[in-house]
């Protein structure tokens, strides 16, 4: 059995702030940090498609960039604990899934490197990584239900980084029709950023008076057979199970879910299995269709996506301009992983609400 947990704050460093709060805004605003790599081209000659740091030389090396946008996003995380002594927290990091570029050895460097920013508030007692792409985040808030249920520990920090930009990976995707452009109208746009969450038991955040801003009410995986890049029709089995698990305790009549966020990002594929769920679920939803999928705005954030849709249904509840205090967050991994978490958090009345 696993209970609700708290998210208490968030980190984001995106292509679009270097922060939750200018990111989300710039994503309520509908900006776009989609253009051209400055030197990389696709198999036709032309620019690929990219969304980048801000601040980065598009020279610095793939997993460098993880780590410096990795360690800017946890810090601003940590920073409620600045005066707050939990002791030693574990860190569960979601990285990409193995593919050309980006390799366990990689994954290992990264998760032992991102702790060691001097300016960490907090000590870690242990740093895992997890390479399971889109969907690790969400992942990791399930088995950090579980295990806290369990009594393993009382406070967290849980988040993913990403990068698509090695030459490799790149050049995987441009193989696989897999970029937005000439070759394939159904791509989408790389990008890279990190995203992270300080989530608590109730107990926990209480005893060291800080304030929730969320709920992570409840959570849900499963692994679909039928995968991209292969001739099997994906009829969302594996997604439709994960969402029904995480909405089965809502009364259907009464609970409706308010806002969805999601990682489609132009792939047909991924746009379809979510078509088959509003089918067999819309009754959950306000508007199944209505959905936020921010890769239009800041392109695929990989595996820092589900800890980054954690920051914009926060920033929606906190600065007034939410729906309705439920979201429903889901994600998809290329290797079949499916995951949906249930998020509840109070909207604060705003006169700019709009």
């Amino acid at each position: 059995m696993s209970g609700p947990v708290f998210v208490v704050s968030t980190g984001a460093r995106t292509p679009l702030g270097l922060d939750t709060d200018t990111s989300a805004a710039a994503v309520r605003a509908a900006i776009s940090s989609c253009s051209e790599h400055p030197f990389m081209v696709d198999q036709v000659g032309e620019p690929m498609p990219a969304s980048m740091d801000a601040l980065l030389d598009p020279a610095t090396p793939c997993r460098e960039r993880m780590l410096a946008m990795g360690q800017a996003a946890l810090l601003e995380t940590s920073q409620p604990l600045t005066n707050i002594n939990l002791g030693a927290l574990p860190l569960l990091l979601g990285l990409p899934e193995p593919r050309p570029g980006f390799g366990e050895s990689d994954a290992h460097w990264l998760s032992q490197q991102i702790s060691q920013h001097p300016e960490l508030p907090v000590s870690i007692s242990k740093s895992q990584a997890y390479m399971s792409g889109n969907s690790a985040v969400l992942s990791l808030f399930d088995m950090a239900r579980q295990e806290m249920a369990q009594g393993q520990y009382e406070a967290c920090l849980i988040g993913g980084v990403e990068s698509y930009f090695h030459a490799d990976t790149m050049e995987w995707l441009d193989t696989n029709k897999q970029l937005l452009g000439s070759v394939s109208r159904a791509g989408f746009v790389p990008a890279e950023g990190a995203g992270f969450c300080l989530v608590m038991t109730p107990t926990a955040a209480q005893q060291a008076g800080l304030r929730p801003i969320a709920l992570i009410h409840n959570t849900a995986t499963a692994w679909e057979s039928k995968l991209i890049k292969t001739q099997e029709m994906n009829f969302g089995e594996a997604l439709i199970e994960s969402v029904r698990a995480t909405v089965a305790g809502l009364d259907a009549s009464r609970d409706r879910i308010h806002s969805i966020y999601c990682d489609i990002n132009g792939e047909r594929y991924r746009g379809e299995e979510w078509g088959f769920t509003c089918l067999k679920l819309a009754q959950y939803f306000d508007d199944p269709t209505g959905y936020c999928s921010p890769a239009d705005c800041w392109g695929d954030m990989g595996a820092a996506s589900g800890a980054l849709f954690v920051g914009l249904a926060t920033q929606a509840a906190l600065r007034g301009y939410a729906s309705g205090k439920r979201s429903l967050l889901w994600t998809s991994s290329e290797n079949g992983l499916r995951t949906a978490a249930l998020l509840e958090a109070d909207v604060i009345p705003s006169p700019y609400r709009g």
